[in-house]
């Protein structure tokens, strides 16, 4: 049964939480450039090029992981898939609020019109003041994270320490029924 339990936590749980660690990694280097791919789109789209073709440039010029991600929409596109739809696809896989935000303005222009390398730039700004808003909270919180690693894991420490300079010291609280 133990070794049944030990399998089981090496075999479906590890895997699991190193594969959640990648994701998380990977969204925050997503989170990361993707302003950087916004400005990107946006001198594209003052240069005259349109939004399919900056996108196209995004895809080459920007490293990965966004740079992949913008690859698979523009490849999508010259399959002869709508923007919109493309767009919509990458959001779904991504699951981001900021990649959201950025579609639904793409689409919203389509839709009404309006100045999109204004509108682009002004998203730009907004990711980028929440990503040093997010840096900033966790230089401050780091204090008190530190302390509480350091307070919770204290008292195991201790119990190791003690067991091995001195067993007999902590006999009476495993052996002895008031001890338990």
């Amino acid at each position: 049964a133990l070794a049944m339990a030990i399998g089981l936590v090496l075999g479906f749980w590890i895997p699991f939480k190193l594969l959640k660690r990648g994701i998380v990694k990977r969204n925050k280097a997503f989170l990361k450039s993707f302003p950087d791919a916004i400005d990107l789109i946006v001198r594209g789209l003052r240069s005259g090029l349109p939004v399919s073709e900056s996108l196209t440039v995004v895809a080459s010029e920007i490293p990965d992981p966004v740079g992949s991600v913008f690859g698979t929409i523009s490849n999508t596109m010259k399959l002869g898939v709508p923007m919109e739809k493309a767009l919509f696809e990458a959001a779904k896989k991504l699951d981001m609020t900021e990649f959201n935000f950025f579609t639904t303005t793409i689409v919203l222009q389509r839709e009404t019109g309006g100045n999109l390398s204004e509108i682009l730039n002004n998203l730009s700004e907004v990711l980028r003041g929440r990503y040093i808003m997010q840096m900033k909270i966790k230089a401050l919180s780091s204090e008190a994270r530190a302390s509480a690693i350091i307070i919770g894991s204290l008292p195991f420490l201790v119990i190791g320490a003690l067991s091995v300079i001195s067993p007999d010291y902590l006999k009476p609280l495993f052996h002895d029924y008031r001890g338990n």
